[in-house]
């Protein structure tokens, strides 16, 4: 005999907590797929416009958030209340919700483990060309670090090689819990030298040229800003002249690849390693400070810069 159990309707209370945390679920709870898929694209619309309309205003879209979860909540309340279906088709049950949202978490997580993975950038370091508070999308196949949210789910060599000029995303050496992103200036076997705020790779100067001043975008503050070109790839970077030359540099691994004086540095990057440089030369802990980045840390390279 078919269980009595998938005529029952739905409660209310379960259908009003449903809707308040997973409001896709909480509609499909109470058996309605098409208010599920319109709060799914609602709330894909709100991700979005976080990112690109109200990066700088997180306590209005964490309120468009809750005023979604809110209605969302009342919405499956009233639809349990006033349920009438004879029958709980399979995607309202306890097992059919529990394997949905089991498939889009399983989904998500692989997206960002071995695909694409966003960041915010939480720092000056790297401006002009990531401004503070930035999104990143960074492709993550190819570099051999896979995983998201603190989990590795595995780990291989890179398939995918990485050239002067790139922005990559790794594990800070020092506390690998950290990401940071930085730019690539030298690749295993090239020698850095930068004194007196210029930099040299394999004993060639790399040419700049100076811009317009750069404005801070939290404060009238201006820097010094100069067009940088390595290989094909030409960037903005910023100097403050009163700056000391180099910022203060800490024991790290493999240091004896490196000299030191006060005018700046020069190192012969090791196998299996990355020099790396924030474009806000003056104001960035990086290569300079704490070494080399290993291959292994790389977790991906930035794809997209949503300012």
């Amino acid at each position: 005999m078919e269980s009595t159990a998938i005529y029952r309707k739905p409660k209310k209370w379960i259908a009003a907590v449903l809707g308040l945390l997973i409001q896709p679920g909480g509609m499909l709870y109470v058996a309605r797929p098409g208010w599920a898929a319109a709060y799914f694209a609602l709330t894909a619309i709100i991700v979005l416009g976080n990112m690109f309309v109200l990066r700088d205003r997180e306590l209005a879209g964490d309120a468009i958030v809750l005023l979604v979860a809110i209605i969302c909540a009342i919405h499956a309340y009233r639809l349990a209340r006033d349920y009438r279906a004879l029958k709980r088709p399979w995607y309202s049950r306890w097992y059919g919700l529990v394997g949905i949202v089991a498939a889009f978490a399983a989904l998500a997580f692989g997206a960002r483990a071995f695909l694409f993975e966003p960041f915010r950038f939480p720092s000056e370091s790297m401006a002009p060309s990531i401004e503070l508070r930035a999104h990143l999308i960074v492709k993550k196949w190819g570099y051999g670090n896979y995983g998201t949210y603190g989990i590795h789910a595995v780990r291989t060599g890179m398939s995918s090689g990485l050239q002067r000029g790139d922005i990559v995303v790794f594990e800070y050496p020092e506390d690998t819990s950290l990401s940071y992103a930085k730019r690539i200036v030298g690749l295993p076997g090239d020698r850095i030298s930068y004194y007196n705020k210029r930099l040299k790779i394999n004993d060639e100067e790399i040419q700049v040229r100076r811009i317009g001043d750069y404005v801070h975008k939290d404060g009238p503050i201006r820097s010094l800003q100069y067009l940088e070109r390595l290989g094909d790839r030409e960037y903005a970077i910023l100097i403050e002249p009163e700056a000391p030359a180099v910022p203060p540099v800490r024991a790290f691994p493999l240091s004896e690849h490196c000299a030191h004086t006060a005018e700046g540095l020069s190192c012969r990057v090791p196998d299996g390693h990355y020099f790396v440089l924030g474009d806000n030369r003056d104001n960035s802990s990086d290569s300079r400070t704490w070494g080399f980045v290993p291959a292994r840390n790389i977790i991906g390279k930035v794809q997209y810069i949503l300012q």
